[in-house]
Order: structure tokens, then C-alpha cells, then sequence
């Protein structure tokens, strides 16, 4: 079975040499145009002044090999903004993103205790704000054309490379940054998995002499990681939300694994015998943690208790645009959902236009009555509106929404607390008639009997 990526674009950060030079040359050996991406710091990533003429000279050597495209690109990874350059770069030129390799890094040699802050936030912003950036600019792209892969370059030093803390602190957040998007990713078939490489790189190059190294050096050279991180870059590997351990020619599944859990009492004597049973525990009987839900599922909950948790794809498609038409006034009821990360949530709507502006509630029987406030239609064809959430949490939802011929409603509603932004979701309403609809206006009637009489504290915030 051959193998080919024409017609398909990558970005590859850290692309200059090493690892991510040897991926992004492998896939254009193999047709697929690349941005080359590469600050041009030092050995260490930071120890260096940066220069784009790193990204240049490996641009240079993808395209004399009269194959895949390649352009160069010296932005960092930590800056949002740049991220969106790349992104921009490539759709400018090629009019679509497919793959994101994000293998851009740094190292240090500080040891703990001795780590401050700067040294943190300086791993923090390449390795993980690095990956998030590029992920980001690229989704709407992927969810648009339905198609995108990803990889997240991790560390085996995840596992235990004492007494170096900084670093791989900021490799495991990618496992967990991975597991996440990769959930959300799966309805659009775009697959994140992370990779831990063993190779022989500039920053290996400086390790003493010894057989440990020579070995390093002949069997684990970084081209030797491509055909892996390239077969997870295909449109025909399926594979998602995975760990592999890749190098010197071969690579491996890595899996969080869970013993059966023990009971324990409400005594502190109780722990040492249950926690002895756990670690004497056969690890054949342990099993694989696919999501938290396998976790949670192990101290006791059934899949019921869950089923709102579980399956977080389910309510992160986005919605095409209907035919909308125009809003002169309204007066009607619809039973909306709004698809939010936690899952489905319901709610009937009534809205009514009144000198102007629209007044009216949203009715949820967990939630309560949440008054319509500064509701008015924009553009001809659009309504916006504010309530005010008290539970679970204090929050403010901004409402905009359209109709169709057939009153069918979509539209989103971004929350905010404390004037930060911490959802947007999609909204869609099917209309309500008769008595359903008698009803829900006489209980939104009720409700505005009441509404601006709450007292005390919340009322300064949602009267």
C-alpha cells in the first residue's frame, strides 16, 4: 500500500534540524507542502539569538528536492498571534491546513529546588501555550474541511528524569492537553495523538562520551522517528487521543493503566491494609483508563450518573448558517438547547417584542426563571439579549439568534463571569404552539411579577 500526501499542508514548528526537520522533509519526500517553522535560538532553544536564517536553510534544502513545497517561518510558537501568521501563511498559498507537528522546544539545565518562575513560564509559554496556539489557529480550518491531524511532541521524561522538574512538567500537560482536544476532535475526524521521541539531537550531542551515547548516536537518529509520526499524519490512520513512544527503529503503545479499586473505611487504620492490596495488586487485573469516565466508573458511579460527562463531542458541532428572515416583532416560544460542554442543556424560551425591545424569559426547571434583559433585533434579522445566571454559578449569557421561514431558532450564547469570557456555544429552538405555548407565557407572565424583587446580595448582581 503506497503511502502519499499530495495536496496536503503541514506545519511543522521547530523545523530547522533534528526531529522536526527530519518530519517535515519525510512528508514532503511524500508530497505535502510545509511551513517550516523555526525561531533559529541556540542548542538549548533559548541560548541563541533568534534568526530566521535556520528556517530559510531548511526550507532550501525540502525544496531542492523538487517534491513538496516548503516556506520558511522564524515566528515563536508562545505568541498567539504568530501562530495565526502561520496558519494564515498557509491557507494564503495552499488554501487549507491539514497537519500541525508541533515539535518546537527548549531545555535548561536548572535542577530543583532551583527553578523560579521565569524558567517555568518560559517552558510554559513553548511547550504548552506553543502547542495550544498552533492548535487554535488551525481548528477552525480542520472543522471546516472535516479533516486535520495532530501531533504533540511529549518526553519519556515524563516518566521520571530526576532531578530535572521544569520540563517534563510542562510535557505532561501535553498528554492531558491532548486526551482533551482530542475528544473534542473526534466528530470532525481530526486526530491529536502525543509523541515521546528517543533521538540523537543537538542537545544529546552534548552528552559525555560513554556506549550510552555511541548507541544513542548510530541507532537513534532523528529520521529514523519519521515514518511513525508520518503514518500518524495520514488521512488513512484513525487513530486518536494515543501515546507512542517512538526511536532507534521502533515504537510502542503507552497506556494509563488503574488497579480495580479497594474499599476503605472512615478510619485512617483502614488505608494501610486497602493501600498494601493496591500495590501488591497483579497488574494483569489493571485496566486501561480510556477517559475520566473509566476513572470514575472504578470508585462507584454507573454510566447514568455520568452520561452528561461522557461523550463531550457530542455537543461541540458547529452549526451551518439557516435562511433567516426578517424580524419586524416577536411573540413566540420555542424550546431551545444549548449544546454546552457539559452537555445538552433545555430550556423554553418566550420572547415578545414591547415598545421596542424584546422582553421575556428563558424557563428552565434546574435553573429557574432568567428574565430577558437589553433584548433588541439588530441587522433586520437577528435578536440579542442578556440574562443573568445565579446557579451553578453567578454568570452572564449573551444571547444572538435567527429564524427561519418555519420559526426554527439557532444561534450561540457566550457566558461570561466577571466579564471573562468562559463558554460559547451553539443554541438551536424548535417553535412551540397551543397550549405548551399558553403556558409558558403565563408562567414567564408570573415571572415578571417578580422580577427586580430579590434582594440582598444578588441582587446587586442580577437584579
Amino acid at each position: 500500500m503506497s503511502f502519499n500526501f499530495d495536496g496536503k499542508v503541514a506545519i511543522v514548528t521547530g523545523a530547522g534540524g533534528g526531529l522536526g526537520f527530519a518530519y517535515a522533509k519525510y512528508l514532503a519526500e511524500h508530497g505535502c507542502n510545509v511551513i517550516v517553522n523555526d525561531l533559529g535560538g541556540g542548542t538549548f532553544g533559548v541560548d541563541g539569538k533568534p534568526t530566521s536564517k535556520v528556517a530559510n536553510d531548511a526550507a532550501a534544502k525540502i525544496n531542492a528536492l523538487g517534491k513538496g513545497k516548503a516556506i520558511a517561518d522564524a515566528h515563536s510558537v508562545s505568541d498567539y498571534a504568530t501562530a495565526e501568521k502561520m496558519v494564515a501563511t498557509a491557507i494564503k498559498n495552499w488554501g487549507r491546513i491539514d497537519i500541525i507537528i508541533n515539535n518546537a522546544g527548549i531545555a535548561s539545565t536548572s535542577v530543583f529546588p532551583n527553578v523560579d518562575k521565569d524558567e517555568v513560564e518560559m517552558h510554559l509559554g513553548v511547550h504548552v501555550m506553543g502547542a495550544i496556539n498552533t492548535m487554535r489557529a488551525a481548528w477552525p480550518h480542520m472543522v471546516k474541511q472535516k479533516y486535520g491531524r495532530i501531533i504533540n511532541t511529549a518526553s519519556d521524561s515524563v516518566l521520571g528524569f530526576s532531578p530535572q522538574v521544569t520540563y517534563p512538567s510542562m510535557k505532561s500537560a501535553l498528554i492531558g492537553l491532548t486526551r482533551n482536544v482530542g475528544l473534542l476532535g473526534k466528530e470532525h475526524n481530526i486526530n491529536v495523538n502525543v509523541l515521546l521521541p528517543a533521538a540523537f539531537t543537538r542537545l544529546s550531542a552534548l552528552l559525555p562520551d560513554s556506549e550510552f551515547r555511541d548507541h544513542l548516536e548510530k541507532d537513534f537518529q532523528p529520521d529514523r522517528l519519521a515514518p511513525v509520526v508520518s503514518y500518524l499524519c495520514h488521512e488513512k490512520c484513525d487513530i486518536t487521543r494515543e501515546i507512542f513512544s517512538v526511536g532507534g527503529g521502533k515504537f510502542a503503545r503507552v497506556m494509563m493503566v488503574e488497579t480495580p479499586a479497594v474499599d476503605v473505611g472512615m478510619t485512617i487504620e483502614s488505608v494501610e491494609p486497602a493501600i498494601k492490596q493496591m500495590m501488591d495488586e497483579d497488574i494483569t487485573k489493571a485496566f486501561r483508563v480510556e477517559s475520566t469516565f473509566d476513572d470514575l466508573k472504578n470508585l462507584g458511579f454507573s454510566e447514568e450518573e455520568y452520561q452528561l460527562f461522557y461523550d463531550l463531542t457530542a455537543t461541540q458541532e458547529k452549526l451551518d448558517d439557516i435562511d433567516a428572515i426578517k424580524i419586524d416583532t416577536v411573540d413566540n416560544v420555542w424550546d431551545i438547547t444549548v449544546k454546552s460542554p457539559v452537555g445538552d442543556q433545555f430550556s423554553r424560551l418566550v420572547l415578545k417584542t414591547s415598545g421596542g425591545a424584546i422582553k421575556g424569559h428563558v424557563l428552565n426547571d434546574e435553573h429557574g426563571s432568567q428574565q430577558v434583559l437589553s433584548g433588541v433585533v439588530t441587522s433586520g434579522d437577528t435578536m440579542t439579549w442578556k440574562c443573568k445566571l445565579s446557579k451553578p454559578v453567578p454568570m452572564t449569557l449573551s444571547y444572538s439568534a435567527q429564524v427561519d421561514k418555519d420559526q426554527n431558532l439557532q444561534g450561540s450564547v457566550v457566558g461570561t463571569i466577571m466579564g471573562k469570557s468562559v463558554m460559547d456555544c451553539a443554541v438551536i429552538g424548535k417553535s412551540v404552539q397551543g397550549e405548551k405555548a399558553e403556558n409558558a407565557k403565563a408562567e414567564s407572565a408570573k415571572a415578571a411579577e417578580t422580577d427586580g424583587q430579590k434582594k440582598g446580595f444578588f441582587a446587586k448582581i442580577f437584579g
